[in-house]
């Protein structure tokens, strides 16, 4: 048999041209990341930990009422028409538009899975898809996957975590032949929230260039000290060039029943669902009925949940801060913080700002954090830290890596 050559399109992925500045691909940085030495007690913080937030009891529920019911293990290729008809109304009055169930509102395998199904349906070879400069991995990698090249765009964000992009970068992204934007909001790694101002650039942009934008905002019900949140495409002219990412994985900890909603035009949901029928046929239909409930009346919940996490981001940044060198802006939302310990003694002793290096030290003392190199090269020396985490565990944690990093 003729060895085994890996098509173009993973090879793209790979993101090889990362080796310029850490001598690696980000594949191969995952890989050795990954396979690197750990002691028992290793604290996972890449991700939430659903046991110390557990999902709304309606998702156990109404999943084992489809079970039992036994009627949509198949349901459409877009989705359960009950579940979409229960959920629009909800998914439109967070967004702040009506959402046509039949038309405008897809279920995905999870918000991932409606990020690569979007951008199948959206992205061709050769096309240049606009980012931020410190965006969610995955964005550059599906995108380079499906032969697309990226142009990246500054973003600058506050200590209270609210981002702003100027309009200088914009046109200069519009030079280099960008014809759409993907983009997470609340952003995932740091938190940021858009100013409004900001916002309403980025939507004058997208329109003014006939461009169309992918919105992840998985984050958005996960809001802090009651900063505005701007959906964008609820903005004028949005409604029919955005595809917006919604999902319960996240606040909701649900990311075990891979679930998530897209908003977008008719003809770009009915190439998702296209799309979705050669990937997956259909999300799963039984998890599709979790959603039955979602976001339903859930008010004093939410603001629980997002009280919670607010005091545990708020003692995990001083504790971040305490590092000498160290810079971090507490997030707006969401559950991600990024700090930047390039200037941390540690990095000073080695003379590196090598994310990749860290990560890899960290692991050894116990803790698994996602590197900066995840999120763009612009993440260079930072680190991201999920906070939606057990209290007393994420202090252990964040204990050994103030003290890892203070050493000199």
């Amino acid at each position: 048999m003729t060895p085994y050559t890996r098509p173009p399109a993973l090879i793209g992925a790979e993101l090889r041209a990362y080796a310029s500045q850490y001598g690696a691909s980000v594949r191969e940085m995952d890989r050795t990341v990954a396979e690197s030495p750990g002691p028992d007690d290793l604290i996972d913080l890449t991700h939430g930990d659903t046991r110390a937030f557990l999902p709304p009891s309606s998702a156990r529920s109404d999943f084992e009422a489809a079970v039992e019911d036994n009627t949509e293990a198949y349901s459409p290729y877009r989705g359960s028409a009950v579940v979409r008809g229960a959920l629009a109304p909800r998914v439109g009055s967070l967004l702040g538009r009506e959402v046509d169930p039949t038309l405008e509102l897809i279920l995905t395998p999870g918000t991932q899975g409606g990020l690569f199904t979007s951008l199948s349906a959206l992205v061709a070879p050769g096309d240049v898809v606009a980012l931020p400069s410190k965006e969610y991995f995955m964005d550059e990698r599906i995108c380079a996957y499906l032969g697309a090249g990226t142009h990246r765009i500054a973003l600058r964000q506050s200590a209270e975590g609210i981002m702003t992009i100027d309009q200088a970068d914009l046109v200069e992204a519009t030079r280099s032949g960008a014809r759409g934007i993907v983009l997470s909001h609340p952003n995932n790694p740091t938190g940021g929230v858009y100013a409004r101002e900001t916002a309403e650039r980025l939507a004058a942009w997208v329109v003014a260039n006939d461009m169309w934008a992918v919105v992840d905002q998985l984050y958005c019900r996960l809001i802090f000290d009651d900063h505005e949140f701007v959906h964008l495409g609820s903005l004028p002219g949005m409604a029919e060039r955005t595809v917006t990412l919604v999902g319960p994985s996240k606040t909701e900890s649900m990311s075990g029943y891979r679930l998530g909603a897209a908003v977008g035009p008719r003809d770009v949901v009915e190439a998702m669902e296209q799309v979705i029928s050669l990937a997956s046929l259909r999300t799963a239909g039984y998890s599709q009925h979790s959603l039955r409930h979602w976001m339903d009346s859930d008010g004093p919940w939410l603001s629980e949940r997002t009280a919670a996490h607010q005091e545990i981001r708020d003692s995990l940044v001083k504790s971040l801060l305490s590092v000498p060198g160290m810079k971090v802006s507490a997030p707006a939302g969401s559950s991600y913080v990024f700090p930047d310990a390039s200037e941390s003694p540690w990095a000073l002793r080695h003379g590196t700002n090598d994310d990749y290096a860290l990560a890899i030290a960290l692991k050894k003392i116990g803790v698994l954090i996602s590197p900066g190199y995840q999120f763009g090269l612009d993440g260079r020396g930072h680190f991201r830290i999920n906070f939606s985490q057990d209290f007393d565990r994420l202090s252990l944690a964040s204990g050994r890596i103030q003290e890892f990093l203070s050493s000199t």
